[in-house]
């Protein structure tokens, strides 16, 4: 079976895919508007969702941007307010907003630098799984993905914050998949592992031994390598998986 064929379900579904404007978030907006979904892009720089919505709407597909950031319950509300107009409901939802900006040891870090670095990974999760499920009631159920970090489970230096928020980020999932089972919803979270995307390279240094992107045994991909495997987390039939990790590090 061609991956088309395999994710012919797609097509007519509303799905809203978060940190929307680069990386895999982006190429996993395009590829769903290709098959036929209807794709609400969102992330907080509004100039790069509308340029990934208007490919998708100039190749015959339906998209429509939202401006939010992930970290705010107010423009997380309005979101969800915005798919309730446009769409009354939602049937999938990729969580994929986050970030790894701060940096630095324990003892040296400024607490609201950390904090915030811990909220980049936390809050979007947390805010998007409330958000996304009065819409996806209205539908009967629905699908959530988020991406999450084998560094959830394993500590690195100098990525305390973001460890700790991957971390915090899959309890609260892994409880939403317990409180949300009656309701026909799942969530599951997806490893990408090292991809080739802005913000993963921000702070590569090419003599750093613990970097993924160094480490010999490890598949470094492009954000288009990783779109099918997210695809496939909500193409099963049935009620399909709840509160398990795909993951493509080889770690």
């Amino acid at each position: 079976m061609t991956g088309d064929a395999l994710f012919s379900t797609l097509k007519g579904k509303t799905v809203l895919v978060t940190g929307a404007g680069s990386g895999i978030g982006a190429a996993l907006a395009r590829r769903l508007g290709q098959l036929g979904a209807q794709v609400i892009c969102s992330a907080r720089t509004e100039a790069r969702i509308q340029a990934v919505a208007d490919a998708i709407t100039e190749a015959g597909g339906t998209a429509l941007a939202v401006a939010a950031d992930g970290t705010d319950p107010v423009q997380m509300d309005a979101l969800a307010d915005a798919i309730e107009q446009r769409f009354d409901g939602l049937d999938l939802a990729y969580l994929n907003a986050g970030a790894n900006s701060q940096k630095g040891t324990i003892a040296d870090s400024d607490p609201d630098d950390w904090r915030r670095g811990f909220d980049q990974n936390m809050l979007p999760v947390t805010l998007g799984i409330r958000m996304c499920v009065p819409l996806m009631r209205q539908r009967g159920g629905g699908r959530i993905i988020f991406t999450g970090s084998a560094m959830a489970q394993y500590p690195a230096e100098r990525n305390s914050s973001y460890c700790a928020g991957k971390a915090a980020a899959r309890m609260v999932a892994r409880t939403a998949a317990l409180e949300l089972a009656g309701d026909n919803i799942t969530v599951n979270e997806f490893i990408p592992g090292p991809v080739r995307t802005e913000q993963a390279l921000q702070f590569y240094d090419p003599n750093d031994t613990a970097s993924p992107f160094n480490n010999p045994n490890e598949w470094v991909k492009e954000p288009e390598d990783v779109v099918d495997t997210m695809l496939f987390m909500v193409a099963f039939p049935g009620a399909g998986p709840n509160s398990q990790i795909f993951s493509l590090a080889r770690r």
